[in-house]
């Protein structure tokens, strides 16, 4: 199974809750009758960002047969008439943490995710910017993420948007519960220390756009 990750920045014309509507009750069921869709992920953005301003409203994970080029994003023009501003990216997936899911497709996933748009530092190449976060920046964030319940690693492969090409990697962080993700997002004061010097060593933190949202399964897939 292929990967695409897009993301959807409504415009001030529209109010969240009509977009994720829209999303939810008008796109997904057409991209479900895709017959090469195979896994189907929505994210929507919470009410309460804690902080974060500039993330997307909606993020949406799609598992393909084969996701060579943009065509293979379903109904795209759906999703189109309510953003000011779409990005599409074909990536390659890692869940290095997962939950045990108890619940079936189509219901909320409980807790908060956080999602985070990276980029990567100045003098760091993207293969560089891959290779660190999959080989040293996994251990120590599920280390020192003690509440992490679930965590995706979506590494860009290629920018499908011209305006994704400053993305390297899209990371969702799954907590079981907002208090989850509030209290418990670090170990200690040292951990948070020790995950805040390895970011700087390979992403630009400054210029990643993060937001907290809630997970539709859709289709789990295989």
């Amino acid at each position: 199974m292929e990967h695409l990750v897009s993301a959807l920045w409504r415009p001030p014309t529209l109010d969240s809750d009509a977009v994720h509507r829209h999303v939810l009750d008008e796109w997904a069921p057409s991209a479900l009758a895709d017959p090469g869709v195979e896994a189907l992920t929505v994210f929507v953005a919470d009410v309460d960002q804690g902080g974060y301003r500039n993330g997307p409203d909606v993020v949406v994970v799609l598992g393909l047969g084969a996701a060579h080029d943009l065509d293979a994003f379903p109904d795209r023009d759906s999703l189109h008439a309510v953003a000011s501003r779409f990005e599409v990216w074909r990536v390659a997936a890692n869940n290095p943490k997962r939950y045990d899911r108890d619940w079936p497709d189509g219901t909320a996933s409980p807790g908060v995710t956080m999602i985070s748009l990276m980029q990567r530092s100045e003098g760091v190449s993207h293969a560089q910017f891959v290779r660190h976060w999959n080989e040293r920046h996994t251990p120590l964030a599920l280390r020192h993420h003690v509440g992490l319940w679930d965590y995706h690693q979506y590494a860009v492969r290629r920018a499908f948007t011209p305006g994704g090409a400053s993305v390297d990697g899209i990371a969702t962080l799954h907590f079981r519960t907002r208090a989850d993700y509030e209290d418990e997002f670090f170990d200690s004061d040292e951990g948070r220390a020790v995950i805040m010097a390895d970011v700087d060593r390979f992403m630009r933190l400054d210029r990643s756009q993060a937001a907290l949202a809630t997970e539709h399964v859709l289709r789990s897939g295989s």
